[in-house]
């Protein structure tokens, strides 16, 4: 399937690392405003026969591209999204899959409009770990408490802390650390005990309006679930799933890199496979498959766990007090 990058950060080093290692990926371009970023990433990756395009118009009019991994600043999410679908490219798009829930209803109508296939790139949830973590739930007993950490002091902060405004803090990006590293926790939440019955959330907001930590509270009829993540602290980042008989501890949520069983008696069972450095691969491959099935949805990241998550996101801004631009569209 041939597919175009749009967007050349981090994440897009990533996520072609790990696309070359499945057959049916095809690199057919990289999309970026400027034509110099876009081959200097293509040469990192030895990839230089690829096309290069510096619009999503370009994109959407070359007949040859069938699918688009949206790497793109999140405030481009929905408007991308929506143009590749209406142009028939399937699209794979990074989290948060848009600025709010009424992007997240446009795009899903444009996929069930245009027949194409829109899924949202959580990696977590197409992870062989997250199969076996579902499955050993069962150990734990009745489920009563979720606790999800991620605090990953950021690079970006001390620019930030001598002036400057690197996208990740800036409101007009739809950024902030809730979409960025407190939605790994949440969607695996999610995934596994499905939408809350309310929410209540607290934080740090930093002066240019989003979140530089917080924490939200997720509350379900028999059990109860804490979020708690920060870009301007650091922290050991496991997560754990507390039940009757014992609990679940995660290493590194967003990866599941190690999880064990620890019983009330004590007993501890390791249950991770050995990490896969090439970890987005897997979301790659079930894309791809679910685009040649004919599909406009994933059976895994389905279009409602992205509504339930985003419902959540929403809320917990609105009592933040993070509001992006298109929150008043």
């Amino acid at each position: 399937m041939k597919f175009v990058i749009v967007g050349t950060n981090f994440i897009s080093d990533t996520f072609l690392d790990a696309a070359t290692h499945v057959e049916e990926f095809d690199l057919y371009g990289v999309c970026s405003r400027e034509e110099s970023t876009a081959r200097s990433f293509l040469a990192k990756h030895t990839s230089n026969n690829a096309k290069v395009f510096t619009s999503i118009d370009e994109v959407c009019h070359d007949n040859q591209v069938e699918a688009v991994y949206i790497a793109a600043p999140n405030s481009l999410h929905k408007h991308y999204a929506v143009m590749c679908l209406a142009a028939g490219k399937h699209v794979l798009g990074e989290k948060p899959s848009a600025a709010n829930s009424t992007e997240l209803n446009e795009i899903i109508l444009a996929a069930k409009k245009h027949q194409h296939l829109y899924m949202e790139a959580m990696m977590t949830t197409h992870l062989p770990n997250f199969a076996i973590l579902k499955h050993a739930l069962t150990k734990i007993g009745t489920p009563r408490k979720y606790i999800g950490q991620y605090s990953q002091y950021s690079s970006r902060y001390d620019k930030y802390k001598n002036g400057d405004r690197p996208n990740t803090f800036l409101p007009e990006f739809a950024n902030g650390a809730l979409v960025d590293l407190g939605i790994y926790p949440l969607y695996v939440l999610l995934a596994l005990w499905g939408a809350p019955q309310s929410v209540q959330a607290s934080g740090v907001l930093l002066e240019t309006g989003v979140d530089g930590a917080g924490d939200v509270l997720l509350n379900y009829a028999d059990k109860q679930a804490v979020i708690s993540y920060s870009k301007i602290s650091q922290g050991d980042n496991f997560t754990e799933i507390q039940g009757e008989k014992g609990r679940i501890r995660i290493e590194a949520v967003s990866l599941l890199k190690r999880m064990q069983f620890i019983g009330n008696d004590g007993t501890v069972e390791e249950l991770a496979q050995p990490f896969d450095e090439h970890f987005m691969r897997y979301e790659v491959s079930h894309f791809i498959a679910a685009a040649k099935a004919g599909h406009i949805e994933s059976a895994v990241n389905t279009h409602t766990l992205s509504k339930q998550v985003m419902d959540v996101l929403d809320t917990a801004r609105a009592q933040l007090g993070v509001v992006y631009p298109a929150d008043n569209d």
